[in-house]
C-alpha cells in the first residue's frame, strides 16, 4: 500500500473516531437540554421538592462539559494535521453544527431559568420583608403596656 493510501485511511479512520466522539457529545448535550427544560418547568410551576436533585444533576453536567472539551482537545493535539483534515468532512461539520445549536438552545434555557429564579427570589424577599414588618407591628402592639382608656376625656 502506498503512502497516499495509508494517509487517506488514517484520515478516514480519524474522521470515524471523531464522528463517534461527536455523536456521544451530541447525546450528552441532548440530555443536558432535557434536564434544563425539566428545571424550567419545576421552577415555573413551583415544584421545589425535586429542584435540589435537579441542580445536583446539572452540577455533574458542568464537570462533563469540561471533559467534553478535554476529549476533543486530546484528539486535536494528538494529531493536529489529521484533525484539521477530518474536521472539514461534511459529516463532522454537521455533527459540530448540531452540537452548537443544542448548546445555544441550552444557554437560552439557562437564561430563562435565571430570570425565573431572580424574579422568584425578589418576590420571596419582598414577602419576607412584609412578614418581618408585620411581625414588628405585632410585637410593638403586644409589648405596649396597658394604659387607661380615655373615652370621654375623663380618667
Amino acid at each position: 500500500m502506498n503512502m497516499e493510501a495509508r494517509e487517506h485511511n488514517a484520515i478516514t479512520q480519524f474522521e470515524r473516531d471523531l464522528i463517534k466522539l461527536l455523536k456521544e457529545e451530541y447525546s450528552f448535550y441532548q440530555s443536558l437540554y432535557v434536564l434544563l427544560d425539566k428545571q424550567r418547568d419545576m421552577i415555573k410551576f413551583n415544584k421545589d421538592e425535586k429542584l435540589l436533585d435537579l441542580f445536583a444533576d446539572i452540577q455533574r453536567c458542568h464537570r462533563r462539559i469540561r471533559q467534553s472539551g478535554e476529549r476533543i482537545e486530546a484528539m486535536k493535539s494528538g494529531n493536529p494535521r489529521i484533525f484539521r483534515l477530518a474536521s472539514v468532512s461534511p459529516d463532522v461539520r454537521k455533527m459540530a453544527n448540531s452540537i452548537s445549536t443544542l448548546i445555544k438552545k441550552s444557554m437560552n434555557l439557562v437564561s430563562e431559568n435565571e430570570e425565573y429564579m431572580t424574579s422568584r427570589y425578589a418576590r420571596l424577599k419582598s414577602e419576607l420583608d412584609e412578614l418581618k414588618n408585620s411581625h414588628k407591628i405585632l410585637q410593638y402592639v403586644k409589648d405596649a403596656a396597658p394604659a387607661p382608656q380615655f373615652v370621654d376625656r375623663k380618667n
